[in-house]
């Protein structure tokens, strides 16, 4: 449902969103579509937000995308974090989108 709505949002403001059902098939998709913004889930099934946003670094064509990590947990534990900022669950439309435009300044 989540989902459904931020793309919904992203898309009502202009934005092209390609959307994943998990880590796996959100890394996958990220390698084909080469996209300016990564936002992930914290907790999905498979590969979870932190390892895909982990993967993500790994990989040199993706690792300067900007990634939020959203969460409904506060995310202290990771050093560096491997994301650029963490969404607390629940976002309000007006924090997304200032974060989108604050992410886009720093998209390669």
């Amino acid at each position: 449902m989540v989902l459904v709505a931020w793309k919904r949002i992203l898309q009502l403001e202009g934005y092209r969103v390609e959307t994943a059902s998990d880590g796996e098939a959100g890394l996958a998709a990220a390698k084909k579509v080469d996209p300016v913004i990564i936002i992930t889930d914290r907790f999905m099934p498979g590969m979870d937000g932190v390892e895909l946003c982990r993967q993500l670094r790994r990989e040199p064509k993706l690792a300067g995308i900007p990634v939020v990590l959203a969460s409904d947990s506060h995310e202290m534990g990771f050093s560096p974090p491997v994301w650029n900022e963490l969404w607390q669950k629940p976002v309000s439309m007006e924090t997304m989108l200032a974060s989108m435009r604050r992410l886009l300044a720093l998209s390669p």
